[in-house]
């Protein structure tokens, strides 16, 4: 939906100056975009008015025309008794071919947009552009080049990938708009996703104009519960092929190599023979399952490919516990949702919700991720019962309202510096 949809109001004073969400793509999947939606949906519900800035939409987003409001069945059910808010989705648009270009393309195209807004608006940024009043912040580009690299396990491969990265025009891009950001004086707030975030925003950037505050991911805690994973623990347990003898660990990325599958397949080879590996994610098992099939492990391990959004809570309930041991995650959301369905969790210090994880009582947390330290690990936590309400996870219309707070806080600064 294009352009701007003005709603009059009987008493324009009660209604509250509008919120801008900048982000690249507008979507109801992936990470920060799954979040920004639901944001966006929480601000309408909540009566903020509120548009949207993106560079492009998905198409499974659907015409936003009414608020909403979650209830307790799945699908958010429309208000009929909301007041009428101010909705636009404005779709700034992609320069092509390659990151380099979206990303460039997009900056200007914010900045421009910037511009056009009213002077009251709350700006806020889901990723790469500058001068935005918050930031969320998944933590400096520099900071994601230099420490992924202990991903790879070969020296030479670690050289030729550092090298590649230092050429990497969109890499290099991506370092001046962090620094645009970070440094602009219209930052007020940098949004921590974590406190790793927090802590390589103020070594890389100790000058910058803005306050950090951490508010980590929350889970929806109507998906991701202790009652769904008894409801579902049977099904997929028998959808899988596992036996009530066996133990699942549990792993789930797109990103195998950062997220150390590699080293989780080799900590398999070190325990019993009743754990098995059900990995989800990914697009090229072939290597990993030739890895397996090197150390005698391959009939313990499945690969799911692909799970589906919708089907991740069945995913989580077959589990006894989820292993994440990450190179480099600033949060890591399949960490919180498994916490949340009460899934033991071994994970890195590397991977932000590590800090949301009690040690010894509902998983482990680990400095590396070596095969050994992982067995040991998930070896330590077959006496935590899956299925444990852990109590430790927000839901995230409680970090949705934190976030409002933020919004509010930045208005009242920026109210009383107009009127000085």
């Amino acid at each position: 939906m294009h352009g701007a949809t003005h709603h009059a109001s009987p008493h324009p004073e009660s209604v509250p100056p509008e919120v801008a969400l900048f982000i690249r793509t507008y979507s109801r999947y992936g990470g920060v975009e799954h979040f920004c939606y639901r944001f966006h949906e929480y601000l309408r519900a909540h009566g903020v008015p509120v548009r949207v800035l993106c560079g492009e939409m998905a198409p499974d987003v659907p015409g936003a025309k009414a608020p909403t409001l979650r209830q307790h069945g799945d699908a958010p059910q429309a208000d009929p008794n909301a007041a009428p808010l101010a909705v636009d989705i404005r779709v700034l648009g992609l320069w092509r071919p390659g990151r380099f270009m979206k990303n460039l393309g997009l900056h200007l195209a914010a900045t421009r947009a910037l511009r056009e807004l009213p002077p009251t608006t709350i700006s806020v940024s889901f990723g790469n552009m500058a001068g935005c009043h918050i930031h969320r912040s998944g933590g400096p580009h520099r900071d994601f080049m230099h420490n992924s690299l202990a991903a790879q396990r070969s020296p030479l491969r670690r050289f030729t990938k550092a090298l590649s990265r230092l050429l990497n025009p969109n890499n290099l891009l991506m370092a001046v708009l962090d620094r645009k950001i970070y440094n602009h004086p219209a930052t007020r707030r940098i949004i921590a996703i974590s406190q790793n975030v927090r802590a390589a925003v103020a070594r890389q950037f100790p000058h910058s104009p803005a306050t950090v505050v951490v508010i980590p991911n929350g889970v929806d805690t109507r998906r991701f519960n202790i009652r769904r994973f008894t409801d579902l623990r049977g099904e997929s347990r028998r959808l899988v092929g596992l036996r009530e003898k066996h133990r699942a660990i549990g792993f789930c990325s797109s990103n195998f190599e950062l997220k150390g599958l590699d080293r989780l397949i080799a900590a398999l080879a070190h325990l019993p023979e009743e754990y098995v590996l059900v990995v989800a994610g990914g697009r090229r098992n072939r290597k990993y399952a030739d890895y397996a099939a090197s150390l005698g492990v391959d009939k313990r391990v499945v690969f799911l490919g692909k799970v589906k959004a919708a089907d991740m809570p069945r995913f989580y309930a077959g589990l006894d516990v989820l292993c994440h041991p990450s190179f480099y995650d600033t949060f890591g959301n399949v960490v919180a949702e498994a916490q949340a369905m009460g899934v033991p969790t071994v994970t890195t210090r590397a991977t932000g919700a590590c800090d949301i994880i009690d040690d010894g009582r509902t998983g482990r947390v680990l400095d590396q991720p070596e095969p050994w330290a992982l067995a040991n690990a998930i070896f330590d936590l077959r006496e935590v019962e899956a299925g444990t309400d852990f109590g430790c996870v927000e839901d995230d219309e409680q970090v949705f309202a934190r976030y409002l707070e933020v919004i509010e806080a930045v208005r009242a600064e920026l109210a009383e510096g107009a009127v000085r």
